[in-house]
């Protein structure tokens, strides 16, 4: 009974290797196609109904070899989301810790990201042109209105948006 056991205890040993390698080949696999936080790669690994236990450790891999970085995923991320759709420093940080980085990482990589597009100011202006390229310059108050709704709907700050608006502003009510 002994023989039988040891047999049967190398093939589940055999098994675990191979549930292992398995779970680090496709964290590799789908890191090849594009970057992933820690916890966005956990979520697609648990997807595949790997075993928790086999999923960190194949995630402290890819991590230790440089495939899984947080702070470069938050990076391109923001980056990327910023070029195409600009938005307030709040609206920034929410998105990252959706995508599962801790509020300290998410402050600093915005931090990073928004100090090389210009600042909060920078992306507003961005968002500004934006609006005006599509929508024109308004010709009364309540065009003014809509690029304010506009910009505070993509969580500028307030005091930043009537900086900008001032001008229109100026000349409607005088």
């Amino acid at each position: 009974t002994q023989g039988v056991s040891s047999a049967a205890s190398d093939v589940y040993k055999r098994q675990v290797v191979r549930s292992q390698k398995s779970v680090t080949a496709d964290a590799l696999a789908m890191l090849t196609r594009r970057d992933y936080s820690r916890a966005g790669l956990r979520a697609k690994l648990r997807a595949k109904h790997h075993l928790s236990g086999d999923i960190e450790d194949a995630i402290d891999k890819c991590t230790e070899w440089g495939y899984l970085d947080d702070q470069r995923f938050g990076r391109s991320r923001l980056e990327s989301r910023l070029k195409r759709r600009p938005t307030g420093r709040s609206d920034a940080l929410r998105d990252l810790q959706r995508q599962g980085l801790t509020e300290t990482m998410s402050k600093v990589v915005a931090d990073e990201v928004f100090e090389q597009l210009g600042g909060e100011r920078g992306v507003l202006n961005d968002a500004f042109d934006r609006w005006v390229a599509r929508q024109g310059e308004p010709e009364n108050l309540a065009g003014a209105k809509r690029c304010f709704d506009h910009l505070m709907r993509r969580s500028f700050p307030r005091y930043l948006v009537l900086e900008k608006l001032s001008i229109w502003l100026e000349d409607f009510t005088s």
